[in-house]
């Protein structure tokens, strides 16, 4: 069965007449007779009882009936559910972030998309590298990063500028200087992220690029965590601005400027070169850039 013969059958009961069936589904009385035969051939089961002119229900015609109600029905609400969702009335988006936008970004930029939009917003965090997968995996729809993309199958598109602080605690002993040369970094014990975080990729890359040598003393894949660290005066980091902009504020980190050197980025907004962008998709990237464009 088709969902049209179900339609012509559901007609034919509710109407209890083929005659009157065709007429409203814009068909001939002999198309709706033979769709009816063909039902009871394929099911092998008498639907109506033709007693003189009157239609009426057998018992396998009453459950198939009940059965054809339902189905309709069914069919309707995904109609409808489909609309809603089209409309973005109701919908789901799966994000995945790096670490420093999905602390101290994604939180707020969701926050206000669903003032908007009755939507369901899921976000995960991890570095560069796992978001990446995830974009493989199709378990996310996008992703926004802070580090290289390695992929040519992965749609990169810049999102904001952003730059790497190095900071130290304000009992350091450049918390006075405010600027070093790049040879005093050398052997201070510098904090920092795993291996895969987009955050230690642009902190090798611009220090190998500028032959500055340094050593990393303490891995920990938390940046609240390495802000104590640094507090506490274990050691120095590089850290994104939207992380410590707080702390320096109130005093409780120091920026220190190295001389002719600066660690810059891009977040960048990521998605599958073959994924599909709904309505909902474009519309989450147009609100990604509008907060953006207040953010600085």
């Amino acid at each position: 069965m088709t969902l049209r013969d179900i339609e012509i059958f559901v007609t034919v009961c509710e109407l209890k007449s083929m005659s009157a069936a065709a007429k409203k589904l814009y068909m001939s009385q002999p198309a709706i007779s033979q769709a009816i035969s063909q039902m009871e051939g394929e099911l092998q089961v008498r639907l109506f009882d033709r007693i003189g002119r009157n239609l009426s229900l057998t018992y396998p015609g009453e459950i198939l009936y009940s059965y054809g109600k339902r189905i309709l029905n069914l069919v309707k609400e995904a109609e409808s559910t489909l609309d809603d969702v089209r409309n973005m009335r109701m919908g789901r988006l799966r994000v995945g972030t790096s670490t420093t936008v999905g602390i101290y970004l994604l939180p707020e930029i969701i926050g206000e998309f669903r003032q908007k939009f009755s939507i369901d917003v899921y976000f995960t965090i991890g570095n560069t590298a796992e978001i990446e997968k995830m974009i493989f995996d199709n378990s996310i729809d996008l992703g926004i990063v802070e580090g290289p993309v390695h992929s040519r199958d992965i749609v990169v598109t810049p999102y904001i500028d952003d730059e790497l602080y190095l900071v130290c605690s304000k009992n350091h002993r450049w918390a006075e200087k405010k600027s070093i040369s790049p040879a005093e970094i050398e052997n201070e014990d510098i904090i920092m992220r795993e291996k895969g975080s987009g955050t230690r990729e642009v902190f090798e890359e611009t220090m190998a690029r500028n032959n500055v040598r340094y050593k990393i003393k303490y891995v920990l894949n938390n940046t609240e965590a390495i802000k104590k660290a640094v507090e506490a005066n274990i050691g120095v980091s590089v850290i994104s601005r939207l992380a410590v902009k707080k702390e320096i504020r109130g005093g409780r980190l120091v920026k220190v400027d190295i001389e002719n050197i600066r660690f810059e980025r891009k977040f960048s907004i990521i998605y599958h070169k073959d994924k599909f962008k709904s309505n909902l998709f474009e519309e989450f990237i147009r609100n990604l850039y509008n907060y953006s464009i207040r953010l600085f």
